[in-house]
């Protein structure tokens, strides 16, 4: 990192604290990415260059992700690709469609993405309504999953309406996760056009499955048009 070869107990309390803040944001990033939270990952990075400019290891996270971002905004046309010899063992497609997941559940996050990508979907996540419209804004993805219900601010139903007054954006496939679905929501949810909505705790077969559906109607709707 470019700080010495002190051992801890010659540090002052002032370099101290300085190395355990960039372990901690270190840390923080390398949560971020495994989130697929790029956006907030790059935040964090800035953080670390901003105490300790020539860091290796933020300087290594940091090009992973600008590799993955741009791997996602340079991504094909949403069709199937052809297979390599992995998917071929897994019978799985490659696809590159993107699929942004919002909810507030870290773990879900890891999970679902992680799910996704097994599946050959590429994937980008954010942790808040405000975090999903800052993303939305530099990416379009193709489909959006997210949960109803945020602990404070706009609720996932904010979030849709902000996605289908949008420019380029009212098109896409978007679906709900939420710990209790019930009569009032069905009904809203009918009432918007919202794709799907699905049960926690969160089965990845079943969002995978409810995914491709969604994307298979779309595109015969398209094509009949």
């Amino acid at each position: 990192m470019g700080t010495g070869d002190e051992v801890p107990g010659d540090l002052s309390p002032a370099e101290s604290f300085r190395r355990a803040k960039i372990e901690h944001y270190l840390e923080r990033a390398q949560e971020y990415v495994l989130m697929s939270r790029f956006g907030m990952a790059r935040k964090v990075l800035e953080g670390i260059f901003a105490i300790d400019p020539d860091n290796s290891e933020a300087k290594l996270l940091s090009r992973g992700v600008d590799e993955a971002l741009s791997a996602i905004l340079h991504r094909g046309n949403g069709q199937a690709r052809q297979h390599d010899a992995t998917e071929q063992q897994s019978r799985r497609p490659y696809r590159s469609e993107l699929v942004l997941v919002v909810d507030q559940d870290e773990r879900l996050l890891v999970s679902l993405t992680q799910s996704l990508r097994q599946y050959g979907f590429q994937a980008i996540a954010a942790g808040s309504y405000e975090e999903a419209v800052e993303t939305l804004t530099m990416i379009k993805p193709d489909v959006v999953i997210s949960e109803v219900n945020f602990e404070s601010g706009p609720r996932g139903f904010d979030l849709y309406l902000w996605l289908k007054t949008n420019a380029g954006q009212y098109n896409i496939p978007f679906l709900f996760l939420a710990a209790r679905i019930d009569r009032d929501m069905l009904i809203a949810g009918k009432r918007f056009g919202v794709d799907d909505l699905i049960l926690k705790p969160v089965d990845n077969d079943v969002v995978t499955a409810s995914i491709i559906n969604c994307l298979s109607r779309r595109r015969i709707v398209a094509q009949s048009a």
